[in-house]
């Protein structure tokens, strides 16, 4: 059934010899609903096709059955009753909603998400209707395929190799952050085991640290040598009680579990996880910042040497690419660089997951096309090294504007990707189709992946797609930036590097306390408890964790620091719509006004 657009009226001629787009950008405005439902005609005829389309493929299918619910039934009095309360529901329903927070406006500038383009509208309502379960492709027949195809596409938008890559969609990055644990985990175990099973025959004296690093090609050439089935590498999934004790005891020290190294920036999901996997927060190695606020390599250096002398294996490395309070990269490929060295030069290989949930989607950028790139020179470093890594975090529903929840997670290696099996008597898995064998969560709807399919196959995550769209995001940001350095109060702007900003209001010479009180009022003014003009978040950085940023950021106004952290106004810079040139309203232009206003 055809979904083409009707012709749309024209708009008023005033707006017309207004608008001054490119023509790409004005192609881009038919992936969006529009602030002010420009597209809505578009929208409500598409979604008016794919309800006719479902409504004719259930009649379709098994049409001889007879129909279960007659006219005489519609009509009944308790039918059309039941009917009446069910429209007074969804009304009041609506109604309620309409206090909602409006994130699809220009004005919404607070947290991680924005306006929902209309293919992940679509791809996701679709979706619903079907209702598959993504466990298998039994309860799935489309829904499992489409997801594989997504993950091709936000695999190949990352640079990492098609043919290699696995994953599979979860509800948001802290599962996906969960589900490169568990293979960090899973992948050290199997090493640890064989290490130590080498070392019974007295042929290989390594140490704990070393069995627990030694490499898929050591592994294998262990496995051959011991004559030991890979099924059989099982023993350090049971007690593991015993199994430190049994490691103590073949290594000649004590096992006291591994450490996870992740910078001071980190998300809270990666201490839950910690937890979950039963490793402890003593388990939990924090890696300093640098200036830039960012992951220091030199001290990611000291925490692997610090690891090694007190053997301690090293589950994993993590990395953010677009951190929650500040937007900030760390240096993928600095990182990388070091692991690959120890890797090539002491035969240690460490795990290194990118927690790229906010920032991964920025790959879809110009980072190969130096003319038109909006990002620093270390950002599109980092994104280009990603590829290099053992797996990736991602968030469809932060920039790539696909409705929640919507996570993804991706392993460079599908070997690491198979990290373990289950079984359910009740499903037949095909492990070549088949995720739900590997998953944390056990159903997961489709509609992640649908709603991500037909935005890579519609908008593209591309440069002329995805790319575009960041871009100017990137610009935004950079205009608002320069904007409020020339209002009249004194804003005080952190180091930058994406589409989100954070900014303090602070006199020379005052105390941070006052400065802190301050930037809350300020926020207060804007939070959405108050319904204003304009909704921003707020975020504070720790001198505990972010110190070496901070100190040169708060003597640049000669703040006296009586206070352990810094507050800030954070504006994420995400609607496709708020640096518009057809729009009345300048926004960037009035919410600077606003923060004036609110200063003075």
């Amino acid at each position: 059934m055809s979904i083409e657009p009707t012709p749309m009226k024209q708009p008023p001629r005033q707006l017309l010899t207004k608008s001054h787009c490119d023509p790409d950008d004005v192609a881009l405005k038919s992936f969006f609903l529009g602030p002010q439902s420009e597209n809505a005609d578009w929208l409500e005829e598409i979604l008016r096709s794919v309800l006719t389309a479902y409504f004719s493929w259930r009649r379709r299918t098994h049409a001889g059955d007879g129909q279960a619910i007659s006219r005489a039934d519609q009509n009944h009095p308790a039918f059309r009753r039941r009917r009446r309360e069910f429209i007074a529901a969804t009304q009041r329903l609506l109604s309620r909603f309409e206090g909602e927070v409006p994130k699809f406006s220009p004005r919404y500038i607070a947290h991680m998400f924005s306006e929902t383009s209309m293919p992940a509208i679509v791809g996701h309502v679709i979706t619903l209707l079907h209702n598959p379960n993504n466990i298998s492709g039994e309860s799935s027949r489309v829904g499992v395929a489409i997801e594989s195809e997504a993950i091709r596409e936000l695999a190949s938008m990352l640079g990492i190799d098609e043919t290699t890559a696995r994953g599979h969609f979860t509800s948001g990055g802290t599962v996906a952050n969960f589900e490169a644990m568990v293979r960090a985990r899973r992948r050290m175990e199997r090493w640890l085991t064989v290490g130590a099973r080498a070392r019974n025959t007295g042929d290989l004296r390594w140490s704990l640290f070393e069995a627990a690093h030694m490499g898929w090609s050591d592994h294998d050439e262990l496995l051959e040598a011991l004559d030991i089935d890979s099924s059989a590498l099982e023993s350090l999934s049971t007690n593991p009680f015993e199994v430190a004790a049994q490691l103590g005891s073949i290594f000649e020290a004590a096992y006291r579990g591994p450490v996870i190294l992740v910078p001071d920036h980190k998300h809270y999901s990666w201490v839950k996880g910690a937890e979950l996997l039963g490793l402890g927060r003593e388990a939990f190695w924090s890696v300093q910042l640098d200036e830039r606020g960012v992951l220091c390599v030199d001290d990611l250096r000291r925490r692997i040497d610090e690891a090694r002398d007190k053997n301690r294996p090293i589950m994993m490395v993590v990395s953010v690419a677009g951190t929650t309070e500040l937007g900030a990269f760390d240096p993928v490929d600095e990182v990388q660089f070091l692991l690959d060295r120890l890797q090539r030069q002491q035969n240690v290989h460490i795990y290194h997951h990118v927690d790229a949930a906010y920032g991964g989607f920025f790959a879809a950028s110009a980072c190969r096309d130096d003319r038109s790139c909006e990002l620093d020179d270390g950002v599109c470093r980092a994104l280009a090294a990603i590829r290099r890594t053992n797996s990736v975090t991602l968030d469809p529903h932060k920039l790539g504007y696909v409705p929640y929840a919507s996570g993804a997670f991706i392993s460079t290696d599908s070997r690491e990707y198979f990290a373990s099996s289950v079984d359910a008597p009740y499903i037949a898995f095909d492990s070549d189709r088949d995720r739900g064998p590997q998953t944390i969560e056990g159903s997961r709807s489709a509609a992640g992946a649908v709603a991500t399919w037909l935005t890579a196959r519609t908008i593209g995550l591309d440069t002329a797609g995805y790319g575009r769209i960041l871009r100017r995001t990137v610009r935004a940001r950079k205009r608002l930036q320069k904007t409020l350095k020339k209002i009249n109060a004194p804003v005080r702007i952190a180091p930058t590097s994406s589409n989100i900003l954070t900014f303090c209001v602070a006199r020379d010479g005052e105390s941070l306390s006052a400065t802190n009180e301050r930037t809350q009022m300020l926020y207060e003014t804007f939070s959405p408890e108050r319904d204003g003009a304009f909704f921003v978040s707020r975020t504070s950085l720790r001198f505990s964790d972010y110190g070496p940023m901070l100190q040169p950021f708060v003597s640049s106004w000669n703040g006296d620091t009586d206070a352990d952290e810094l507050t800030l106004i954070r504006l994420c810079i995400m609607n496709p719509f708020i640096d518009s040139r057809e729009t009345e309203t300048d926004f960037i232009a009035e919410f600077c006004l606003a923060v004036q206003q609110a200063c003075s």
